[in-house]
């Protein structure tokens, strides 16, 4: 609880995962990767109430055994590969309020597949929303990878003619403007601004800004082996 505002986070976890089976759950400097999450959330001064919402069996046994509330199951038929977080997220709250007669203020939500993300980050986003009037959400942003600017399509014969602009051929990169994107790793918004918009981007959401070790998404083999080097080297503060 912050400033007298109930706070329950969410942690999204489906068990597909195609490139990486068993993703969530596959050991990662001796721990299930959704533990690092799990721990985090806990570890938080202002969550009341840790939440895993998967479809998997596996998922919740983890769950349960480092501290996380698992009320229920989620259904198939938003568990998919082509489910939307935003559709786990509504099931979660309409079961909170539905069966529980409960309602949460805010609503931290967190993915499984950012071990680099901390408590103190957790904290810092919350604490950003409650200290902000006009805002109704915080989402954590990182300068981008690749510059828009130097992206574009390629057509069917691989031709690079007008690939880049005559005004970005011109400049060097310091001279382009910096531009972000979300960096997946934590998200807080209120919880009736969520039930309206049904997303974490609206004309009252701010940026909370992070790097990129924070917003290190594992989704492929090497993303964890990159993971593992940098907790190895103790970035990580759990």
């Amino acid at each position: 609880m912050i400033n007298n505002k109930s706070v329950v986070c969410i942690i999204t976890a489906r068990g597909g995962s195609k490139e990486v089976p068993g993703k969530n759950i596959k050991s990662i400097q001796g721990k299930p990767l959704i533990a690092w999450t799990i721990l985090a959330a806990m570890k938080s001064n202002y969550i009341d109430r840790v939440v895993v919402t998967t479809d998997s069996e596996e998922i919740i046994k983890v769950s349960k055994e480092f501290g996380a509330d698992v009320p229920f199951k989620r259904p198939d038929n938003i568990s998919g590969d082509k489910a939307k977080q935003e559709d786990a997220i509504f099931h979660a709250m309409e079961y909170f309020e539905k069966q529980e007669g409960v309602k949460y203020d805010y609503i931290v939500i967190l993915t499984p597949t950012h071990p680099l993300r901390d408590e103190i980050e957790i904290d810092l986003v919350i604490e950003a929303l409650s200290n902000n009037p006009k805002a109704k959400a915080y989402v954590t942003m990182m300068e981008a990878k690749a510059n828009p600017l130097h992206c574009n399509t390629i057509p069917e014969n691989k031709s690079l003619a007008g690939f880049l602009s005559e005004d970005v051929k011109l400049k060097n990169r310091q001279e382009l403007p910096t531009y972000y994107q979300p960096s997946g790793s934590t998200s807080v918004i209120e919880w009736d601004c969520f039930a309206k918009n049904g997303s974490i981007f609206t004309d009252d959401s701010y940026a909370y800004l992070t790097d990129s070790i924070s917003g290190h998404d594992i989704n492929s083999v090497i993303d964890f082996k990159v993971a593992e080097v940098l907790m190895k080297e103790k970035f990580h503060t759990l």
